[in-house]
């Protein structure tokens, strides 16, 4: 039987630092590697729940699977790779990059709370690979200690202190019922917090009852905010987006509202790493105009390994085949990733929460400006929050029903 290993996650956001040209470019490649895997694997949910209400980290995601790289090997290693789009960067690139972006995603600025944090406790006595720790310690800033997983229930108190201390409160109770006292060898945590104030706030007073027409039940009257000024704005095939920027003007809500008759699951087909670049720099434009956007509330609670799985990440879930040989000396494999997010938007700005569990058994000026366009958020939508100076989306969202 081989031995347990848990690696888990904890993510939370509400939105002068300089690179190296070599640095900056492998922080780009990875920036465009994890909005790759954000598109990939917000498909793969909505593929399984067409008519759910999906709500992903995958920055949060990607970054324990790149904290676990660190410990892999052959075809587990490459499998990792693949999906999370790093096959053409060296670990120590993808290592550096990853601290970058870190850095990048704890700022300084006071407009916005914006924290990461990572954390690697592991069993006391077990012979856990030196160059695993000291990478998680290096790049990723871990705290590494030992715990006494033989006592599970207050380990799993510790390491839930600390994802609430992390979250603000926000995150309780991730590690209950994770850690096996004889088979967990390891957990590894990341928490990201953010919360930030919308740039231009929604006046309360012209929130009101408006009718949310989901793709599959009868209309529903929900809260919907109101703001007129003048966005950045795209209208593209088949949609409207407007980008919703936070104090600070680094993190924005992007808002995807597919035409009628259209869905946010075909518009994300369309969709990947690279076309999100090109859209989302490039694409958008100055324009005045009314949003129109509902109060929501999201919380899910999302079993990945089948994703990750149908991804082609198959030989990491495989007893008889993952190797974690960089990490231990004995066999691990993963047993389960699993997040559990939250999400809240109001007229102040946005709070959001992700956790994610690893558990790895052993084993410019217009003359002739165009008509103010009026996007009215009534129907199911696509959303995505992104930091501009590490260009990476940290939260998706698909809304079907309010």
């Amino acid at each position: 039987m081989k031995t347990k290993l848990c690696l888990l996650l904890a993510v939370f956001w509400t939105a002068g630092f300089k690179l190296s040209a070599a640095a900056e470019s492998d922080l780009s490649k990875l920036a465009v590697a994890n909005n790759t895997f954000a598109f990939k694997l917000l498909k793969q949910l909505s593929t399984q729940q067409p008519a759910a209400n999906i709500f992903v980290s995958p920055y949060s995601a990607a970054t324990a699977l790149q904290m676990a790289l660190n410990g892999a090997a052959g075809q587990t290693k490459a499998e990792i790779q693949q999906v999370l789009e790093t096959s053409g960067i060296s670990l120590s690139a993808l290592n550096e990059a990853s601290r970058a972006a870190a850095i990048l995603l704890n700022p300084k600025d006071t407009n916005v709370i914006l924290t990461t944090a990572n954390a690697l406790w592991y069993r006391s006595g077990a012979a856990v690979n030196p160059g695993f720790l000291e990478a998680n310690q290096k790049f990723f800033s871990s705290t590494v200690k030992a715990l006494d997983f033989a006592n599970a229930p207050k380990a799993e108190a510790e390491i839930n202190q600390w994802a609430s201390v992390q979250t603000h409160g926000r995150i309780t109770s991730i590690a209950n019922g994770m850690i096996d006292p004889i088979y967990t060898d390891l957990v590894l945590a990341n928490a990201i917090y953010f919360k930030g104030r919308w740039l231009d706030p929604f006046d309360v007073k012209r929130t009101k009852e408006r009718p949310f027409h989901p793709a599959s039940s009868p209309a529903k009257k929900r809260p919907m905010m109101e703001l007129s000024k003048k966005f950045t704005y795209r209208k593209g095939s088949g949609y409207q987006a407007v980008r919703l920027p936070y104090m600070g003007d680094d993190l924005a809500m992007y808002v995807f509202l597919p035409d009628p008759g259209a869905s946010p699951a075909k518009l994300l087909q369309i969709m990947n790493g690279d076309n999100w670049r090109r859209v989302t720099i490039p694409g958008f434009n100055q324009r005045a105009g009314l949003v129109v956007l509902p109060k929501f509330k999201l919380e899910n609670t999302l079993a990945l390994n089948e994703p990750l799985k149908m991804l082609g990440m198959k030989t990491a879930f495989d007893q008889m085949k993952a190797d974690f040989s960089a990490m231990f000396g004995a066999p691990h494999f993963i047993s389960e990733v699993r997040q559990k997010t939250f999400v809240e938007v109001s007229e102040e700005g946005t709070e959001a929460a992700a956790v994610t569990v690893l558990e790895l058994d052993a084993g410019g000026i217009e003359m002739n400006p165009p008509k103010p366009f009026q996007l009215i958020v009534d129907r199911p939508f696509l959303f995505a929050i992104v930091d501009a100076r590490s260009e990476m989306i940290l939260f998706m969202g698909l809304v079907n029903e309010l």
